[in-house]
């Protein structure tokens, strides 16, 4: 061992390292408290994040297992990235030597960008700040983000390509936007130009409002934004910020495996 750990250490792993996690917790200086969050056995659209992350944030810094199973999980991925922009301290540890160092990688680019009808603002507007400030992601919206002075059509065309290619288009889905001379055109031109739509446009459902007959060819999972008897609001914004770094994540990684590297990497129970 060779860092120098905080007090109070998340351990992220995947639990087919559960051997090589137990042994580098008995390992662990005397002073150092690692905590384990118990096994999610659930698709990240019925996993309630809040409880994980209440978790890391309780933690001074992180501890991932690499070179095992854990390297091709999305949950080891996503604690690291979120203890990152908390600015944890976090650390790896090879399932072999138990060797631990400092990470020295940055956090996935969460670049996402809201489209919207304008009556929907306020609504978009609350999750577009809980995505920003208590999630840490980088979602661009017109009334926050455009310059004053700027010509806002190609602001707003420049940062809607530039999120498609790099991140993620969330569509808020409503009645309202249905029925946008702006936004339908927009997605269907999306739509015809690309075969990968899925991994350009998520809907997210402000209200019960049939989708456009376009998206009907493709097979992601809108998100649902308002709460029910079921799931609270709160809890459905945790829903689009897993689905959304999920995407983002397999966006990412997807160019650099092969295909059936590509489909161990499904957030499935480890």
């Amino acid at each position: 061992m060779n860092a120098q750990l905080p007090p109070k250490c998340f351990i992220s792993h995947a639990y087919a390292d559960a051997i090589a996690r137990d042994t580098l917790i008995r390992s662990l200086p005397g002073d150092v408290e690692a905590i384990v969050f118990p096994p999610i056995t659930v698709q990240p659209d019925q996993f309630v994040s809040n409880r994980l992350i209440e978790s890391l944030l309780a933690c001074d810094g992180l501890i991932y297992l690499t070179g095992g199973a854990s390297d091709r999980s999305f949950w080891v991925a996503f604690e690291r990235d979120y203890a990152l922009r908390a600015g944890k301290q976090v650390f790896s540890a090879d399932v072999h030597t138990l060797n631990i160092t400092k990470h020295t990688g940055n956090a996935l680019d969460l670049a996402v960008f809201a489209s919207y009808h304008r009556e929907d603002r306020s609504r978009v507007r609350e999750v577009a700040e809980f995505l920003n400030r208590e999630r840490y992601f980088d979602l661009w919206l017109d009334v926050q983000n455009l310059q004053v002075g700027a010509n806002w059509q190609e602001e707003i065309s420049h940062a809607f390509e530039d999120r498609l290619k790099r991140g993620y288009v969330v569509a808020f889905w409503s009645q309202l936007a249905s029925e946008s001379q702006f936004i339908r055109p927009e997605l269907e031109r999306v739509a015809a130009e690309t075969s990968d739509f899925n991994d350009r446009v998520l809907f997210g459902l402000l209200e019960d409002v049939p989708f456009p007959e376009f998206w009907l060819r493709f097979h992601e999972p809108a998100v649902q934004l308002y709460g029910n008897t079921e799931r609270s609001t709160i809890q459905r914004l945790d829903d689009l910020m897993v689905r959304l770094y999920w995407l983002i994540y397999r966006k990412t990684r997807h160019r650099d495996l092969d295909q059936t590297e590509f489909m161990s990497t499904l957030p499935l129970p480890d």
